[in-house]
């Protein structure tokens, strides 16, 4: 059962001072992120339904849902909070994945943390831990696991990483949490059908809760098959059924950090990240062309199989269906000089001009760059027609957000202060940065969550 036992001796053995500096810097940015980007989606129907169910439905008041102003029981805080963070689709991605690592192990290590008072320092070690198992199960399945399985691995990958992030934080010893590993095994769950709904978000949500469940459930002694990742029944054969599988990535924990190679996108747009690419193209040709939407003629995007797959709405009618069309994207693109919040809500989706600029786009599986792509970021050539019979096209590799291409220091407090501002009051909104800056120095996590519980506000439209 050596699968199982590479992933429950890393999550045991595992040491604060045996992981590199880097990896830690980009954890804690990436903490950062998500915390920024949930106090965003708190104010969506995504992240507000879920929040006044558990308002109403209240546990334990003993974990922050934050930017909704009340306490719930652990894991229903973890579940809130994990799917405000994925609301927006504005939180980060690793490629390992595929997926979106921070929305379920930023939820359930500090709903946890905030229940047994658990210091910066330990959630940090143990977001570390959680990233780098998921990113690394990522790596043994995927593309195949989402592209022929159709699961959304942040649902159903990411639920063992946060699974193995809070078994680290509850200090589980080895049967504990090979058990706990069994047990979320029986519950992860996420479909990729469900794209362009709030049930996309629903599955990091789901993965939060899970895992607190499942680590608290081993420590209290529930039990499993303790092998989720070894035998004929094993996660891969089931979830991945036929599909093969490439375990040897799981002998890499402890020795090559994910943070480190690939680390993670934090997302300038608040959309799915296969669009990013796209939205990069048409705003270089903009600046190099002075462009007319009138005088376009059509527009076709060049995407991988994977991306063709996943971006399904051709002609969407909502802000969540256009988070994932490449058509009304680039519609988008070309009449605005910037992509933000407003972009994707239900009324500019419907706007007259972007629907019939968008019926003139169309997305084909480009061969070359599906010949090409093997994991990271997805390539999109764009090729404008024009109506005088020019033709203008870019392609970009690698968008803006990437490691390669990352967004400066600058950005990046920006772009959490727009998120942080529409659910904590400005004292809060700096006493919530200044605690993530110094996670690590936090005597308790509490330090932090006592300051995103914020205020209650009616949700965006």
């Amino acid at each position: 059962m050596q699968n199982t036992k590479n992933v429950v001796d890393y999550i045991v053995s595992s040491r604060l001072e045996s992981i590199p500096a880097k990896a830690l810097a980009v954890a804690k940015g990436a903490i950062q992120d998500c915390v920024g980007v949930a106090l965003a989606g708190a104010r969506h129907p995504g992240g507000s339904i879920p929040a006044e169910w558990a308002r109403k439905n209240a546990g334990a008041g003993n974990a922050t849902v934050w930017g909704q102003n009340f306490k719930t029981s652990a894991h229903d805080a973890a579940l809130v909070n994990g799917t405000a963070a994925h609301a927006l689709d504005y939180d980060d991605v690793t490629w390992g994945l595929i997926g979106h690592p921070s929305v379920s192990l930023v939820p359930c290590v500090l709903a946890i943390g905030e229940t047994i008072n658990a210091s910066g320092r330990d959630a940090l070690h143990a977001y570390v831990v959680g990233f780098e198992v998921m990113a690394k199960l990522g790596r043994t399945t995927q593309p195949l696991h989402s592209l022929d399985g159709g699961w959304h691995a942040t649902g159903t990958i990411g639920a063992f990483g946060a699974t193995a992030a809070c078994c680290k934080l509850l200090d589980l010893d080895a049967d504990e949490t090979a058990r706990a590993l069994g047990i979320v095994y029986s519950m992860t769950s996420g479909n990729v059908s469900n794209f362009g709904t709030m049930c996309k978000p629903l599955h990091a949500g789901l993965a939060a809760r899970n895992a607190v469940e499942a680590a608290l459930w081993a420590q209290a002694g529930f039990t499993s098959l303790p092998h989720p990742f070894d035998g004929p029944r094993s996660f891969h054969a089931v979830y991945s059924r036929g599909l093969p599988a490439d375990m040897t990535p799981l002998e890499e924990l402890g020795k090559i950090y994910e943070l480190v190679v690939r680390g993670v996108v934090i997302k300038p747009y608040p959309c799915g990240v296969a669009l990013h690419p796209a939205i990069d193209a048409v705003h270089a040709l903009k600046k190099e062309h002075a462009l007319d939407p009138d005088d376009i003629a059509s527009v076709e995007a060049g995407v991988t199989k994977y991306t063709f797959d996943k971006l399904c709405y051709l002609a969407p009618r909502t802000g969540l269906e256009a988070k994932f069309s490449m058509p009304y994207t680039i519609a988008r693109s070309i009449l605005d000089d910037s992509i933000g919040f407003d972009t994707f809500t239900d009324r500019l989706v419907q706007d007259q001009k972007a629907q019939e600029l968008t019926r003139r786009i169309s997305m084909y599986v480009h061969p070359g760059i599906e010949a090409a792509w093997k994991m990271g970021s997805r390539p999109v050539n764009v090729r404008l027609h024009l109506r005088d019979g020019r033709v203008l096209e870019r392609q970009v590799d690698i968008s803006k957000g990437n490691p390669e291409v990352a967004m400066t220091p600058a950005e990046l407090d920006m772009k959490f202060e727009d998120c942080a501002r529409l659910s904590l009051d400005p004292a809060a909104m700096q006493a919530a940065s200044q605690a993530l800056r110094n996670l690590e120095s936090l005597e308790t996590v509490s330090e932090l969550t006592l300051v995103l519980g914020g205020r209650r506000r009616a949700a965006a439209a």
